[in-house]
This record gives C-alpha cells, structure tokens and sequence, in this order.
C-alpha cells in the first residue's frame, strides 16, 4: 500500500514591529498622518471611512504591535490611501470641515447642553452643514463626545448597536448588556450627539429608541445634543407621537439654523480653497446653488473643481469652478 502522507506547512507569519512600521502602506499612513491631520488619529480615522480603521488600529499599525488580521488592514490601506492622497488638500485646512459661522452656533449649543446637562435640539435644512458641523465638534473634544448616526428604520436594539459603538464600547449580546454598559460608561462630562435623530420620529419602534435615549440621559444626567432637519422639526411637537415626545423635547431648548448659509460662511468656503473673491456672474451662479441646496451642491462642485485641477496639475481656479458646474448640472426632468 501507498504511504501518503499530507504535508504540513506554517502560515506566513504575521507583520510586526520594525517590518510592519515601515510596510510602505504605514509609511503612507504615516505621511498622511503627519502632513494632512496634524497627529489627529481621529480625524484620519474619519476620513479612512471605515469601522476597521479606528484610532486603535491605527495606532497599532503605526507602532507596529498591531495584533489581528494585518494582512487585511494593510489591503485596506493600499485601496483606500491613493484614493485619498489624490485628494485636494490645503496645508493646515481640514477641507472637510471648514470653520463657518455655522458651525460655531452649532459648538455653541453642544457647549450648553454639556455644561447644563440638557437635551438640546437643533433643526435645520438639509445639507445646511449640520452633520458637517458635529463632526467638527467631536474630532476637537474626541475623548468626551459622543457621535452617532440614528439608523434607518430605528429600533432600540439598532440605535443601542449603533450608540455602544460609537461610544467605543464592546457589541453587546442583548439590550441589557448595552445599556448596563452605557450606564456604566457614561459620565456627565460626556456629550451625546444623535444625527439624523428625524427618522425615529415617524414610527413607534424609533420612539421608543428615543425614550431608551431619554433614559439614559436620566439616568447619567449627560449632555445630548439631537439634530433633525427642519421639515421634521414639527412631528416632535404636532406629530403623531407628539405626546410621548414632549417629555424628551421639554429636557432642553431648540436652536433653528438659518435657512441658508450667511455670506461669510460662503466666502469661508472659496478662502479655504485659496481661491479669490469670485466675479459677479460666478457670485449669481454660487447664490442660486447655496439657495436651493445650502452648502449641497456649493461644496459638491467646489470638491470636484479641485479635483479636475489636480487631475491635470493646474492651480484651482474659478474656471474650474464653472467647468464643474457644467458637467455635474444635469438631473433628470
């Protein structure tokens, strides 16, 4: 009889320490690091786009101790950096969160509902900066604040998955394990910002995510901050769930963000850029953008100039600007 046998090989052994510090993708990671964000892991975080690259991780990775699936994070890295370094940047400018006038009223209301301890709402149009500037908040007090996205379709178990995340927390195997673990988390230094806190508004399952919120916060007697847009600002108080509402909305006060950004925060825009003051038919063109869409298609057409000009290394101007305009101003009638 034939004696087989079934060869038995080791696994490549994993990247680490000085080999993984100076695997060409950390190098980048590294540079990017440095050059782009300041040393600010979360902001890179952030713009990495992506769960499996927290400021953890990537710590990890920089100092080469990192101890899961290197291979994968690395392959993340690979796809995801050319992306990003192909991207318009400005020395000392997060172009995506530019300071405005704006975003400073939105810090001013998470400062109050943090030193007060309330439940603040704010209400604004869609694509008026708000997420835009809660981000900004969270990447300058990263240690203390809270930001979640409500779900679509919320529930308590989705808003609790998406809240112990976002708080940095283990997932939990059922609702009392999340919430035992918020409760113990959660200090009145901390400051909950909900995003998109309207889609719990027209359902049953997303109110009673709202009162679980609700009794966090009475519970820990933590700041929170929650962000609707301003159509949906009206079912909180008139809705069909109005009633059982009231308790959550009368924890704080509202703060109802201008209709349309001020001219100081569209002029914030082009000066980041580093672009001058635009000719008067170039004005026209941005107040009918900023008029119909807010910041929206402004910024939209502003991120895609800067790219047309890299594209063909030219310095951005507002003739790209226009020619932007040209080829993303068609929608369907």
């Amino acid at each position: 009889m034939m004696n087989t046998t079934t060869e038995v090989t080791d696994a490549a052994p994993a990247i680490t320490g000085e080999d993984l510090r100076n695997h060409p993708a950390v190098v980048r990671l590294r540079h990017r690091l440095a050059t782009v964000h300041g040393g600010n892991k979360a902001a890179l975080s952030r713009e990495l786009g992506t769960s499996d690259m927290s400021t953890k991780t990537i710590t990890g990775l920089l100092e080469g101790t990192y101890g899961g699936n290197v291979a994968g994070k690395l392959a993340i890295l690979e796809e995801r950096l050319p992306l990003l370094d192909a991207r318009q940047t400005v020395p000392g400018v997060d172009l995506d969160h530019i300071p405005t006038e704006l975003g400073q009223r939105v810090a001013e209301v998470c400062h109050a509902a943090r030193e007060t301890h309330l439940i603040n709402i704010i209400a604004g149009r869609s694509q008026i900066g708000k997420t835009t500037a809660a981000e900004a908040y969270a990447l300058r007090y990263p240690a203390s604040t809270i930001l979640m996205r409500m779900p679509t379709r919320p529930t308590i178990s989705s808003m609790l998955h998406e809240l112990t995340a976002s708080a940095g927390l283990p997932r939990s195997r059922s609702n009392a394990e999340a919430i035992a673990r918020l409760r113990a988390h959660l200090q009145p230094h901390h400051l909950i910002i909900v995003d998109e806190a309207h889609l719990a508004l027209d359902r049953v399952q997303g109110v009673d995510a709202l009162d679980q919120l609700r009794e966090l916060w009475d519970r820990n007697k933590c700041g929170m901050v929650l962000m609707v847009t301003d159509t949906r600002a009206r079912d909180m108080v008139k809705g069909e769930f109005s009633g059982r509402l009231y308790q959550l909305e009368y924890r704080g006060e509202w703060e109802n963000l201008p209709p349309v950004p001020t001219q100081n925060d569209v002029a914030a825009i082009w000066q980041a850029y580093g672009l001058p003051a635009p000719d008067e038919n170039t004005m026209k063109a941005i107040t009918v953008m900023v008029k119909a869409s807010c910041f929206g298609r402004y910024c939209h057409r502003m991120k895609w100039a800067a790219a047309l000009a890299k594209r063909t290394g030219q310095q951005l101007s507002w003739g790209f600007f226009l020619e932007a305009t040209k080829q993303m101003d068609w929608r369907p009638v």
